[in-house]
């Protein structure tokens, strides 16, 4: 268990607020279908493009909250980074709530942006923890549309 921290520190003060690197997300068939059958949608419009279409969609529509893979690129020379070193190495997914814009769509090409919202610490039944707070905006690269956000909670003790 790391020591106690009587207040955040100035670099964790500073990232509240500073968007993170863009990451793009690609929006494919097999992984809209995938994502139906993991959270038991029965729907067609989730799984066959013909039905889709026929229930007025331009293509195979994605079902809520999914918004696609982010793109691996192998040879990048950054990546994803923190902003600040966190004393807590335990992580835990304290939730996430979406808010859907627009339709996502197979073929869609997204690029989202996280921004640490909130941070602060906290006592639980394990100690002192820290409690992250941040949202995504998904984009539409196609036409600029905002389809989505998301804010999440993060545990961290």
């Amino acid at each position: 268990m790391p020591d106690e921290l009587p207040d955040l520190t100035p670099e964790m003060k500073a990232a509240i607020g500073k968007p993170g690197a863009s990451v793009t997300y690609e929006v494919t068939t097999l992984g809209i279908r995938t994502f139906g059958r993991a959270v038991g949608y029965k729907n067609p419009i989730y799984f066959d493009a013909a039905a889709s279409k026929a229930a007025g969609h331009k293509d195979l529509l994605a079902p809520p909250g999914y918004f696609g893979m982010p793109v691996f690129n192998p040879n990048a020379t950054t990546g994803p980074r923190a902003d600040f070193e966190s004393p807590f190495k335990r992580n835990l997914n304290g939730g996430t709530e979406v808010s859907p814009m627009e339709q996502v769509y197979a073929g869609d090409v997204l690029e989202a942006v996280t921004t640490l919202v909130d941070l602060k610490l906290d006592r639980g039944r394990l100690g002192q923890m820290l409690i992250r707070t941040s949202e995504t905006v998904y984009t539409r690269k196609a036409d600029g549309k905002v389809v989505a956000k998301t804010r999440g909670t993060g545990l961290s003790y």
